[in-house]
């Protein structure tokens, strides 16, 4: 017959709770815990928030790293407009009414009903919202970026752009040549919520030949009973990072 604990915990799941011991302050729990701990003795990190929406990351970021720089890029006018209204007041954060991708030019961003489901890439048949208008943005790459305004170091790139992720990702080759960025966070969309997607491996072979390793996944979505996004971190392999 089953436990006690056994079948209170089946109760449990069958109303929607669970029970499990666990240290919230084991790695692979927070991300921004997470971050924090690669980045110890950091005092001043310099953070990319590619895609920032209306500001959700931003407030994550600081709680994780008070005294961080954050540089936020957000493409849609109309999003970015609400971005700057929200961010009033906040210390070292800088708005760029920007995209981020593989070259400098301009694309078709397609914005969704819901802020956060617009994207450079078509919807596919999980995604939800409607597209109510397309605005041709301008577009950097961070490398272009970061020579431009002579920033030496990133320590935290936080990319969250609707499945354009490793777009974002191939705009960093001299960043990534040189060893400049440390952490990268960004969402893995493996269902066809869009078209185009890539394939996680591409992502992961990508930034792995480029010297990061997998830290780990947070936060699963699931549709139809399959997983549909999660949040990953990656970090620079080396022992040490910068300072």
């Amino acid at each position: 017959m089953p436990s006690i604990r056994l079948r209170t915990r089946r109760l449990l799941r069958r109303l929607g709770y669970d029970i499990i011991r666990c240290n919230p302050k084991d790695p692979g729990r927070d991300p921004f815990l997470d971050m924090t701990r690669f980045l110890t003795g950091v005092r001043r990190p310099l953070i990319f928030d590619v895609g920032a929406n209306l500001g959700q990351s931003i407030a994550q970021l600081h709680e994780a790293f008070p005294g961080a720089v954050i540089h936020s890029f957000e493409p849609s006018p109309t999003t970015y407009a609400e971005l700057k209204r929200r961010s009033q007041g906040m210390a070292d954060v800088n708005l760029w009414n920007l995209g981020v991708g593989a070259s400098t030019g301009s694309l078709p961003l397609l914005e969704n009903s819901d802020s956060d489901m617009s994207s450079f890439l078509a919807p596919g048949p999980t995604a939800w919202g409607n597209i109510v208008q397309t605005s041709a943005v301008p577009v950097v790459t961070l490398d272009d970026f970061t020579a431009q305004k002579q920033i030496e170091h990133v320590h935290v790139l936080k990319s969250d752009t609707q499945g354009y992720d490793f777009e974002v990702l191939k705009g960093c080759e001299r960043l990534f040549a040189e060893n400049r960025i440390d952490l990268i966070y960004y969402e893995v969309i493996v269902s066809h919520m869009y078209d185009s997607l890539p394939a996680f491996y591409d992502v992961f072979r990508f930034l792995a030949e480029r010297g990061f390793s997998l830290v780990s996944l947070y936060d699963q979505h699931y549709q139809n009973g399959m997983l549909s996004w999660t949040d990953v971190l990656f970090a620079r392999s080396q022992a040490k990072l910068e300072r």
